[in-house]
């Protein structure tokens, strides 16, 4: 939980130009994921990395 509040913190703090190039940089087989306005794709992000944690703990 703690990494996701990280997580957040740190989209939040970047530009618009900066969090675009990092959901593309980070998530290419995510195509949606730098589309709309900034709040919505550190959101996207964010529930992405939750999402992967919650698989990673229901196959360990």
């Amino acid at each position: 939980m703690k990494h996701l509040l990280e997580l957040e913190n740190k989209l939040s703090n970047m530009t618009t130009d900066e969090i675009y190039n990092y959901a593309k940089e980070n998530y290419p087989e995510e195509p949606n994921m730098w589309m709309g306005k900034k709040k919505l794709v550190v959101r996207r992000i964010v529930n992405y990395e939750r999402n992967k944690m919650n698989i990673a703990e229901t196959t360990e």
